[in-house]
């Protein structure tokens, strides 16, 4: 896996993201064509997406995790599908606690705490194995750009870290589309942090926005005042660093990874040396701690929290009505 070009999140036009531009456009067409040509089939669900604009590291997964445990604690039987992406696993499958983060990704592993959750590149058969499993309702994380797949509500996370980076399309910047047409296919919109005027003009008044924060689990605040070797291997590290910082500790090594690296003995033993040389500890995130050998999980702590919305009872109402309304147009 690739770490996310620098270049792409300058607010200025640079020459790689110049000379990249053409292929943008080529990539562009390709996704059109595409868009024309294919079908969407039908999944006899109510299937809420969970998507964005951007590759990567926008908190799809922690918006996930949040409404599936928003939907169980209101009586429904959510499943999660999601592409596995960083496993080898390519069949659909239902999660077990004996998969690990090189056959299912990481994840996938982090969404079958909350709820089953299937893996597999034609999620459409994922869908079928889920309603036969008892799903009354469905958790996509990640499929918005894919058009054969059923979307009965769609949602757009935003980070505001993050935004749109130089608001181009791969390769030329970090948009898998171009951000007037992903806007316009959504239904809803949910930021991460507060995110500025500039982003917010592209979002048109008809769709609604819901503010979210990651909070910090308050046991986390021993970090305060700590020395700090952070490392990480997600699309958008800096949001785990800055998160630190918030917290007020003292971060003197920042370690990347590409996105969903899979650690070795080798990176731990690294790790260790440079936290011992530094007289700080490792920390990480959940994400990144799944992906650790177990026998060196001691020796590493996570920085764990989880998405508050600032009007929980709003989206909750939202999606039981596009559940309910499912449900009722196909009995």
């Amino acid at each position: 896996m690739l770490k996310a070009p620098k270049f792409w999140y300058k607010n200025k036009d640079t020459y790689l993201s110049n000379t990249l531009y053409p292929l943008s456009l080529i990539f562009r067409l390709g996704t059109k064509i595409r868009n024309i040509i294919s079908i969407q089939k039908s999944a006899n669900l109510p299937i809420i997406c969970i998507g964005n604009i951007v590759v990567g590291g926008a908190g799809k997964t922690p918006v996930a995790l949040k409404i599936g445990k928003m939907l169980k604690q209101g009586g429904y039987n959510p499943h999660f599908v999601s592409k596995g992406y960083g496993g080898f696993e390519k069949n659909n499958t239902l999660i077990q606690s004996w998969h690990s983060p090189k056959s299912v990704g990481d994840e996938s592993l982090l969404l079958s705490e909350v709820s089953p959750t299937w893996i597999g590149l034609d999620r459409n058969e994922s869908f079928k194995l889920a309603k036969n499993k008892g799903a009354d309702c469905i958790i996509m994380d990640d499929g918005f750009q894919n058009p054969t797949l059923q979307k009965d509500y769609s949602i757009i996370v935003i980070n505001s870290e993050q935004g749109f980076g130089n608001k181009r399309v791969m390769p030329s910047g970090p948009l898998r589309e171009s951000i007037t047409r992903g806007i316009s296919r959504t239904n809803l919109v949910i930021t991460i942090g507060e995110i500025n005027e500039e982003v917010k003009s592209k979002i048109p008044n008809n769709i609604p926005i819901i503010k979210s924060e990651f909070k910090i689990n308050n046991e986390q605040k021993i970090f305060k005042g700590k020395k700090i070797t952070a490392f990480a291997g997600i699309a958008f590290p800096e949001k785990f660093f800055n998160s630190l910082r918030n917290q007020r500790a003292k971060v003197i090594k920042e370690i990347t990874y590409p996105d969903h690296h899979i650690f070795e003995e080798n990176d731990l033993l690294s790790l260790a040396e440079i936290a011992n040389k530094n007289q700080s500890i490792l920390v990480t995130t959940k994400k990144d701690y799944i992906r650790i050998p177990k026998s060196y999980r001691s020796l590493v702590n996570t920085l764990d929290g989880e998405i508050e919305f600032e009007d929980e009872k709003l989206i909750f109402e939202i999606l039981t009505n596009v559940i309910e309304n499912k449900i009722n147009s196909s009995a």
